[in-house]
């Protein structure tokens, strides 16, 4: 049986449609955040968007219309093919195959990394090397955003694995500081009741 962490365990998911992390569309936070983003600066300005583990990609075109710069990245060939379908011909190349923790990108590449699905989709072990990774990837007081699920993770039901109260802070002290902590109101059932919508400016630690 393939593993999460090996492409074919989400090929065989997308190919049958078991894919209820999947929100069909633009999410009620994200468009809040993009639509102040739009009052508050000018679209050159905007920056750059990194979405690891893009999935279907729905977010992609969103948050280019809003004038952003964005790499979307999968290592399932299925999802890049969804999501390259969805951002239609005219953004298609903004999304690419390959690995989040190998994929070559120079330090300090983005403004923001975009969670969504990606995170909880890795078990627990692989959360320090996730954390290190996203810092690496954004400038100094870039932000990581997105949807982060807490629930206590049990590995023989996951994915999704959540968090338990309280590791999420352990986790990202000292590389984050958490600017903005709301319940998510339109969440997809599997997530329900248990996401948020979080905002941290990476810091300059150097530990």
């Amino acid at each position: 049986m393939s593993h999460p962490s090996q492409p074919d365990f989400w090929n065989t998911r997308f190919e049958s449609g078991q894919t209820p992390w999947e929100f069909p569309g633009v999410p009620g936070d994200l468009q809040k955040f993009l639509k102040q983003k739009n009052k508050g600066s000018a679209a050159a300005s905007r920056g750059r968007v990194f979405i690891p583990g893009c999935g279907s990609g729905h977010e992609v075109k969103a948050f280019i219309e809003a004038g952003f710069d964005v790499t979307a990245l999968d290592f399932a060939p299925k999802a890049v093919e969804f999501a390259k379908r969805h951002a239609g011909p005219v953004f298609a190349s903004h999304i690419i195959l390959g690995d989040f923790f190998t994929h070559h990108f120079p330090a300090g590449s983005f403004d923001y990394v975009y969670e969504r699905g990606f995170l909880c989709s890795l078990t627990p072990d692989r959360r320090e090397a996730y954390r290190n990774r996203v810092f690496s990837l954004l400038k100094p007081g870039g932000y990581l955003i997105g949807y982060f699920y807490y629930q206590i993770p049990v590995l023989e039901n996951g994915p999704p694995f959540g968090f338990a109260w309280g590791t999420a802070d352990e986790l990202f002290a000292r590389h984050f500081i958490l600017t903005k902590d709301v319940a998510v109101t339109d969440s997809l059932p599997v997530f329900a009741g248990r996401e948020r919508w979080q905002e941290q400016r990476r810091t300059s630690f150097t530990g």
